[in-house]
């Protein structure tokens, strides 16, 4: 099959559409087939030379990560299936286009998230999902969400006619990378005691990931300093300075290190390091989350937010702990109990290693792709399990 992965951003920016992107070309080359990427240059500036199938294509205006190609139109022309990733404001438009122009060539679209915001973001966004969202979304041929859960609660709900076309492709994570141990080397290079135990977060500092949460996060452990803990926070972005600065004032300058953005081949090393992974995002635009899946492969546990798609893997008490977005008080009552109690930790990390194993290895989730692909050319009906 000759497949065109379109998606907002892609490695090495850090971020889970993009990776999603990435794991799916990797493997579907690593079958045969004939897959090709087109991203936005802007999204990674620093990239000196790609894969031959990889195109950086220049924008006419852009924000954020949103950034208007209207050369995807014609650029996406013999390809058997063009897979868009949503959302990807000014990427989307221009592949319609190319459905209207050629409609026997199949379009699948990914709805990883629902777009929130505030101020003139949130009118932008409004706006786009009333006058475009609706001419894009009634184009497509499938519609692939992550979970069950997203699925039923997202603004796909709004268009119940469209119920036969989705389908549940849930994300996965590489168990060969990612797999439980104690990695020592990397306490030492931070001057962590041996036996300390070491919490984790994993994500953007970026304006764009505004909804992770490391800000309340940062305002909790400064209440539970009394607690043995240190912090990696891993990750970069124009908001780690505003960050870093949070964090002196919470005096936690010698509790939490912003390790910054590291190799992907270093990630796994971080994950083994800790004993328990946080994730308290904040909203809707997180939809799933990858680093849970990483943590879990890695054997910790994750304290996450109750939010539709992330507690898909995070289960409460057995893979993890669950609590209220911008909860704080949850957020501060989850992290004593498994710091007071690392035994509960291993244990809700041991069960989250299975868990992975069963049901989120990228082999078999890219088999239940291939065969939506090849369904989706086929014209076989579908429906949402």
């Amino acid at each position: 099959m000759k497949i065109a992965q379109v998606v907002s951003t892609y490695p090495p920016y850090r971020g889970g559409m993009g990776m999603v992107a990435f794991e799916y070309t990797k493997h579907l080359r690593s079958l045969g087939h004939h897959v090709h990427v087109y991203t936005p240059r802007y999204a990674c500036k620093e990239v000196d030379e790609d894969s031959k199938y990889i195109h950086r294509l220049t924008c006419f205006g852009s924000l954020g990560n949103a950034g208007f190609i209207p050369s995807l139109a014609m650029r996406l022309s013999g390809f058997d299936i063009i897979h868009l990733h949503y959302p990807f404001f000014g990427g989307a438009e221009p592949v319609i286009l190319r459905k209207c122009l050629q409609k026997n060539q199949r379009l699948i679209l990914t709805y990883h998230m629902d777009v929130v915001g505030t101020g003139w973001k949130g009118r932008f966004f409004d706006m786009h999902r009333r006058m475009l969202f609706p001419w894009i979304i009634e184009r497509c041929d499938r519609i692939f969400v992550s979970s069950q859960e997203y699925a039923k609660t997202s603004r796909l709900q709004a268009f119940p006619h469209l119920a036969s076309r989705i389908e549940i492709h849930p994300f996965g994570v590489d168990t060969q990378r990612f797999f439980p141990g104690d990695e020592q080397v990397i306490r030492k290079k931070w001057n962590i005691p041996p036996n300390s135990l070491v919490l984790l977060f994993v994500g953007g500092l970026d304006r764009a990931h505004y909804f992770k949460g490391l800000s309340i996060l940062l305002d909790v452990l400064a209440q539970i300093h009394d607690l043995p803990w240190y912090m990696f926070v891993v990750g970069d972005g124009d908001l780690q300075a505003t960050y870093e600065k949070q964090a002196r004032i919470n005096n936690l300058d010698d509790r939490v290190f912003f390790v910054g953005n590291i190799e992907e081949e270093e990630k796994p090393s971080y994950y083994r390091s800790a004993q328990i992974h946080v994730f308290p995002s904040i909203d809707r635009s997180e939809s799933f989350g990858l680093v849970a899946l990483e943590a879990g492969a890695t054997g910790i546990p994750t304290i996450a937010s109750d939010l539709p798609g992330v507690n898909s893997f995070v289960k409460h008490e057995q893979t993890g702990l669950l609590i209220h977005p911008g909860d704080a008080q949850m957020l501060k009552q989850a992290l004593e109990k498994l710091i007071i109690n690392p035994s509960l930790a291993k244990q809700l990390g041991t069960h989250a290693r299975r868990s992975i194993e069963q049901y989120f290895t990228w082999p078999s989730l890219i088999d239940r792709l291939e065969a939506s692909y090849e369904n989706c050319l086929n014209k076989q009906s579908v429906s949402a399990n």
